[in-house]
């Protein structure tokens, strides 16, 4: 009987680093680049640690992984969906180990390398052995952190784009030349099962842009639509730095993680019953709040920003496409950073948790399951999931499948308390430098956990809120509506959609971006599979008219324009908030558009483009109602936490805690329900 590859996590803890910071390290990083390019190898054993094994557990081949030889299948034979845990609860849980497994696999090939390299006394210094065995011995998988300020200035970093390497060994000669194995993969001559050339259309709309997956022998970033793409970098910086639009901005990517950070803490929510739907709310994109009753946070989802990089590095190649994403190395190094935002989430707010389901409000107190529509293979259609359920196909050191709860991070049963850690988060909080250390003491009291939330809030930018009203404009909110010990952020409120978006409406992934004045100023990414996908969950859900559900904040530069332009409209307002919504209910557009770009449905008429209303720019066509989006224009007061125990600044002030919002309100469609989808 075939023995499994277990996911233990290797000896000793050690930080992850981001990308840059590895590629500063001359040993460290001539040990990680030749690691990937040997596990690589066809011939490189064992083969469950190979790259290309480990790519086909997130999609195709849909074939049983080498690393769990002997699992049970629950499916009739000849049927396997994959693996497949995203719009779920399992989502961020289910990528930690499958992030653990590279890292092991890469960790136990970098070790062989330096023992290797270093097994020359006459050329190898006892001193430099132990340089390069240490080296090894401490390194783990690199995060990208596309959240980084300096992201909106440079793009994608240039160690992850094509070029080649070479590098100084242990004995003073030089490597053979490397061509940058972080930059894509090549499958050979043969690509694996189940690859097909997929083109991107509608059943409304005709042809489209083909993406040559089964004629292409290597994954691409952005490919021109040809047998030999030309790989668009200029389009994925551009994107990244938000030159012109902020579809899939830096620092768009900032404000939705950081605003991950403004839940409330745990002895703010009325009734512990909710704490399971507020890790349904963070955990994934499918969360509905009319299953449990309870009402939205507006906070957003880890899996929202984790699709927008998808798209913005895809377009037409692999990483927006997840039935092929996981061929692409930098999906490793991206899932590497939202494993590194869910570990200091989960540090943060350690008592939200998906537990063993959620709880109905006004309930009779007993938990209900999550479920999951034929999620994996071992699982028939609609199978509980919750805190213990096995998420495989990744084995533990005892041969068992690891479990939500083996992954926390702060769970001391978890053999990932042995494997890795992350860099502190830093900020300049009241004119102090302050650090959230993930090895500190967890934050039980709300005091900790609004300390916490602070210094992350401020490192991700979304802490400091400009006055968007002036003095006379002031919002006023219902003294009974703020929760004690907060004060109102003054002459502030939020503005974002609400969107509901048909998860498989199209033939691929696609985006919905918001514009104002022409110019994209928010989007929210559907990440999915082709239609001809074998994945079992993505097949019901394209059955059920599956949603996904996200917000799209309109940035504070938007709202100060409509409020300086209409300042004596909304002085004479006798409700500031409903009026300003209505301006900007009369300001923004909407449109669709696929991974590439390409329009796919608009709701503003202009020439040569399908518009909102039949007219000489459009044959009249409409969107067909199934997979018509959903978008509720919604807003909020935003308060913070009166801090007492601290002294006060200078200028004799309480210094500032984190933002969290409160007194959310609906005001309706976007479009009053009279917008019509017309297809491009």
């Amino acid at each position: 009987m075939s023995q499994p590859y277990k996911i233990t996590g290797l000896e000793g803890v050690y930080p992850r680093r981001e990308i840059r910071d590895l590629a500063a390290d001359e040993i460290q990083f001539t040990l990680f680049i030749h690691a990937l390019q040997a596990i690589k190898q066809p011939d490189y054993r064992p083969k469950a640690a190979r790259f290309q094994d480990l790519g086909g557990i997130h999609g195709l081949p849909y074939e049983r992984w080498s690393g769990d030889p002997n699992a049970p299948d629950a499916l009739p034979e000849g049927i396997w969906g994959g693996y497949c845990n995203h719009q779920s609860v399992l989502f961020p849980v289910w990528h930690r180990p499958y992030v653990l497994a590279i890292e092991q696999s890469i960790g136990e090939a970098a070790n062989r390398l330096a023992r290797r390299w270093t097994d020359d006394p006459d050329h190898v210094s006892e001193e430099v052995k132990t340089l390069w065995i240490d080296a090894a011995k401490s390194l783990r998988f690199p995060y990208w952190d596309w959240t980084d300020k300096s992201t909106e200035t440079e793009g994608l970093p240039d160690v992850l784009k094509p070029q080649v390497f070479q590098f100084k060994l242990p004995d003073g000669t030089l490597s053979d030349s490397i061509e940058n194995p972080l930059a894509f993969h090549d499958f050979g001559s043969v690509p694996p099962d189940g690859f097909e050339d997929e083109i991107f259309q509608t059943s409304m709309a005709r042809g489209g842009a083909m993406s040559y997956f089964k004629s292409w022998s290597r994954t691409y970033r952005w490919p021109s639509s040809k047998l030999n793409p030309i790989e668009d970098y200029v389009k994925i910086n551009k994107l990244l730095r938000g030159n012109k639009d902020m579809r899939g901005s830096a620092k768009q990517l900032r404000e939705d993680v950081g605003r991950l950070f403004c839940y409330p803490a745990p002895g703010e929510v009325a009734d512990t019953h909710q704490f399971p739907s507020i890790w349904d709310e963070f955990s994934n994109t499918l969360f509905k709040q009319e299953k449990a009753g309870w009402n939205e946070w507006g906070c957003g989802s880890i899996e929202a920003p984790h699709n927008t990089v998808h798209l913005v590095l895809g377009g037409l190649g692999a990483m927006a496409n997840n039935d092929y994403a996981g061929f692409d190395p930098i999906f490793y190094l991206h899932h590497c950073n939202i494993d590194r935002i869910l570990a200091f989430w989960e540090y943060t707010y350690h008592k939200y948790w998906v537990d063993m389901g959620y709880y109905k409000k006004g309930g009779d107190g007993k938990p209900i399951p999550f479920t999951q529509p034929e999620g994996t293979w071992d699982e028939k259609n609609n199978a509980p999931i919750n805190r213990s359920t096995s998420l495989q196909p990744f084995r533990n050191r005892d041969e068992k499948y690891w479990t939500p709860d083996q992954t926390r991070f702060f769970n001391k049963s978890s053999t990932l308390e042995t494997g890795y850690t992350y860099p502190d988060i830093v900020a300049v909080v009241d004119g102090k430098e302050q650090r959230v250390k993930l090895s500190d003491p967890l934050p039980e009291t709300d005091q900790q956990v609004h300390e916490t939330r602070n210094i992350i809030q401020t490192h991700f930018g979304v802490n400091v809120k400009p006055r968007i009203l002036g003095p006379q404009l002031k919002m006023t909110h219902d003294d009974t509506s703020i929760p004690a010990g907060h004060r109102v952020v003054p002459s502030y409120h939020r503005f974002y959609t609400f969107v509901e978006l048909v998860g498989h409406a199209f033939n691929g992934s696609y985006s919905l971006e918001l514009l104002y004045k022409g110019r994209v100023i928010g989007s929210f990414a559907v990440l999915t599979r082709g239609d001809a996908t074998q994945c079992a969950s993505c097949r019901v859900r394209k059955k059920a008219g599956g949603e996904v559900r996200g917000i799209v904040d309109i940035p504070d530069e938007t709202l100060q324009d409509i409020v300086e332009s209409e300042s004596d409209t909304l002085s004479s307002a006798d409700n500031v908030v409903e009026a300003l919504a209505s301006l900007i209910k009369a300001r923004l557009t909407v449109r669709l558009v696929d991974a590439a770009g390409n329009l796919l449905a608009d709701t503003d008429a202009s020439p040569g483009v399908p518009g909102l209303r039949t007219s000489e720019n459009n044959d009249g066509r409409r969107l067909e109602a199934a997979i018509t989006p959903k978008v509720r224009l919604r807003s909020a007061g935003a308060i913070r936490k009166l801090d007492e125990t601290l002294e006060p600044t200078r200028d004799g002030k309480l210094p500032k805690m984190g933002l969290t919002f409160f007194d959310h309100a609906d005001h309706g469609d976007l479009f009053g329900g009279a917008a019509e989808w017309v297809p491009y």
